[in-house]
Parts: structure tokens; C-alpha cells; sequence
């Protein structure tokens, strides 16, 4: 393979060729957002655009139908893979800018198939649906899909280039209290009231906080409650998110919240069903070595990390990739100080800054695949330390 600085920069000067097709794609899922799973024009046109360009691409995959996986030099036994999101927010679009990251993933590939006969590893670009919701990844890793790679990565947009990402565990859960309807003026004595099984579960949980790691977030909504005033609510439905920043804390916190509605149906004499909302999410572990790497990254393309500021509290799915090899996943500044989830981030998805986001993100994700490839003894260092993280961890479904 060629020296790192000479093929880092023939890559980077490989991704002018791309430059209106990947702005026009970015453009395109921008205007049309599409939820979690139903992402057909986003997947679509991406697989077009990789195929278009000879990559070799199964759509669908994974048994998702708007997932992909696109191989580049798929016979080389050293391979990582890209990640590629594209799904939107319910009422808000693209406001966690998954077009934008979307969009880079596939920028990147592009450049890469180019010069693949340079290259003595192989790269995948896969996209993963509905990492807003239920986690498509969550769903490929427990497959194994991801036990074959070196690394993965993506670049997350926000509000400023950074490597200090804070990716919580996540357990979300769906709770239902069943009662007995009756006239609440005529008959109350009859009914059996679920909305106060809900609200009562409400309380218990508020007194978990003074409890729990510091770090923990609890939060949730009551999604239905009755339908008139002067009938007893005979069903309660409420949606709940427990996180914690490592996933040995979460288990218990979720069982404290699961007693928590066990205890509110037996106060009020009702039933009460529990279901996870989807597969659990996992904390994303950044080790030492692969910090000072993503920082060095950044400079490479002359950016300057924001240090010590967090790009963003929250979960995904990415931790679950992180659970079967290490994973890359940075944050790049959109230019403006919006927080993602916001209709402000969502409003600048079609404009220059997201433009250049993009191609910085394009840039780095080719440097940290270029370095990481050019240095076998730091590949082994970031394996070691992400094994030794992992070593006896484990979960439990909610």
C-alpha cells in the first residue's frame, strides 16, 4: 500500500469527482425525510448512486428492506465498515441530520472503491435504518454481521467538532395498565382506574432519582389515559426511556422501573403488561488510544477539536456495533450552535454549512480508515483496549 500522506491525499482529491451527485443526494433526503424503516427514496437512491459507480451492493439486507451492504474489494480479509444512516424525525425531519452523515458514509465509499487496487484492506459501506427508533444495528449485531471487521465508523453532525460523544445505555420499555370501566359520577365504586396506576407509577419512578447513578436519565409519556371525563379509564399506556451511561447499571435501574409498575398496578388493583419498545441500546466505550486517534484525525484535515466539550448526550445504536469491534463515531460541526432534535439543526440541512460538514466528515472518515490501515501496531493497541473493556460485560433484554 502507498505511503500514508500520498494515498490519504489522492483519496481526498478523489472525492472532487463525487462532489455535486453526494450535495444532490444530501439535498434530496433533506426534502424528502422519511421515518424509521419506511426510508425507500433515501436507500434508493443511495444503492443507484453506489451501483452507478461499481460497487457491488445487496439491497435489501439483513432482512431489513431498506438496508444495504456495499463491498469494496470484498476479497481482502482486512476489512472495516462505514455506516450509513438516512432516517428522519417524527414532525421534525432531518433534525438529527442523518442526510448529512448519510451522505458523507457514502462520499467516502465512493472515493475508496476509486482507488481500490492502492488499497490492501477492504472496506463495506452499510446502511442501517431506523436509528431513531428500534436500531437496525442493534438488530444486525446480535446477527454477528458486524464480528467480521477490524473497526466501524461514522461522523454524527452537531453543533461542534468533537470526540468526546457521551452514547448511554438505553432500555426503552411500553407499559400498560388494564382496569375497569364504570360511570365516574353513578358508579365509580365499580370501576377500577388506570390513569391513577399510571400517574401513581409516575411518582415511584421520580423517587428512584434521588437513587440512582447521577448520570441515569428516566423519562417518559402517558400515550393514552382514558377517553371521556365521566368514565373510570380502564386502560393506561405510557412509553418509558431508562438510560445510564454503562449498560451493568442500566439492568438494574430498568428492573427498578419495571417493579416500580408492578407496584402502581397492585396499589390500584389493576393488571399490568411490560414490553421492551425494541432491542436495547449500549453505551459507546471510546478507549485512550482510539481518542488521541480520532483527535489526530480532526487535525489532519485542519480541523480543532472542540475538547472537553460533550457534541452530544444520548444513545444509539452504534454501542451494540461497539459490543462486537470498536467504533468510530465523532461528531462534525454543521457551523451553527443548533442542538440535533431541534427544527433550527434541521433548517440548515440543505445550506452551504451542511455542504461543507459533509465533506469534512467525507475527509475524515478516509483519513481514520487510511491511518488506522498504515499502522497495524495502534490497530492491535485499540483492539486490545476495546476487548479489555468489553471482557465479561453483558445485557439483559428489558
Amino acid at each position: 500500500m502507498k505511503d500514508e500522506k500520498e494515498l490519504k491525499s489522492q483519496l481526498i482529491k478523489c472525492l472532487e469527482r463525487f462532489e455535486s451527485e453526494i450535495y444532490a443526494l444530501n439535498d434530496f433526503m433533506a426534502a424528502n425525510p422519511e421515518l424509521g424503516r419506511e426510508e425507500y427514496k433515501a436507500s434508493q437512491a443511495i444503492v443507484e448512486l453506489l451501483r452507478k459507480n461499481g460497487i457491488e451492493t445487496e439491497y435489501p439486507f439483513a432482512g431489513f428492506e431498506t438496508g444495504f451492504c456495499g463491498k469494496i474489494n470484498p476479497k481482502k480479509e482486512k476489512r472495516a465498515v462505514i455506516l450509513a444512516e438516512y432516517d428522519a424525525l417524527q414532525g421534525m425531519g432531518h433534525a438529527c441530520g442523518h442526510c448529512a452523515s448519510g451522505s458523507s458514509s457514502v462520499w467516502a465509499a465512493l472515493a475508496l472503491n476509486e482507488m481500490r487496487d492502492e488499497l490492501d484492506f477492504g472496506i463495506d459501506i452499510i446502511g442501517t435504518p431506523d436509528e431513531e427508533r428500534r436500531g437496525a444495528k442493534c438488530y444486525m449485531a446480535d446477527e454477528g454481521i458486524f464480528d467480521r471487521y477490524d473497526f466501524a465508523a461514522m461522523v454524527h453532525m452537531g453543533p461542534v467538532s468533537t470526540v468526546d460523544v457521551n452514547m448511554i445505555a438505553l432500555d426503552g420499555l411500553n407499559i400498560r395498565w388494564h382496569g375497569k370501566a364504570s360511570h365516574a359520577a353513578s358508579a365509580p365504586e365499580e370501576g377500577i382506574n388506570a390513569f391513577n396506576a399510571a400517574r401513581l407509577f409516575f411518582d415511584a419512578v421520580d423517587m428512584m432519582r434521588q437513587h440512582i447513578v447521577q448520570e441515569a436519565r428516566l423519562h417518559g409519556y402517558l400515550r393514552h389515559a382514558g377517553t371521556a371525563a365521566n368514565i373510570v379509564p380502564d386502560l393506561a399506556e405510557v412509553t418509558f426511556l431508562a438510560r445510564a451511561p454503562k449498560r451493568k447499571d442500566l439492568n438494574g435501574i430498568t428492573e427498578w422501573v419495571k417493579d416500580c409498575a408492578r407496584a402502581s398496578a397492585m396499589a390500584t388493583k389493576t393488571s399490568v403488561e411490560i414490553e421492551p419498545s425494541g432491542l436495547p441500546f449500549h453505551e459507546l466505550y471510546i478507549s485512550e488510544s482510539g481518542r488521541k486517534l480520532m483527535e489526530e484525525c480532526f487535525k489532519d484535515i485542519s480541523i480543532e477539536p472542540d475538547n472537553g466539550t460533550v457534541g452530544m448526550t444520548g444513545s444509539s445504536d452504534i454501542g451494540n456495533v461497539d459490543y462486537h469491534c470498536p467504533a468510530f463515531h465523532p461528531i462534525m460541526s454543521i457551523g451553527k450552535p443548533y442542538q440535533c432534535h431541534t427544527l433550527e439543526f434541521a433548517s440548515v440541512m440543505q445550506s452551504d454549512l451542511a455542504h461543507k460538514a459533509i465533506k469534512n466528515s467525507a475527509e475524515y472518515l478516509i483519513t481514520l480508515c487510511v491511518k488506522l490501515y498504515s499502522n497495524d501496531d495502534l490497530m492491535e493497541k485499540i483492539k486490545k483496549e476495546h476487548s479489555e473493556y468489553r471482557k465479561g460485560r453483558f445485557y439483559i433484554l428489558p
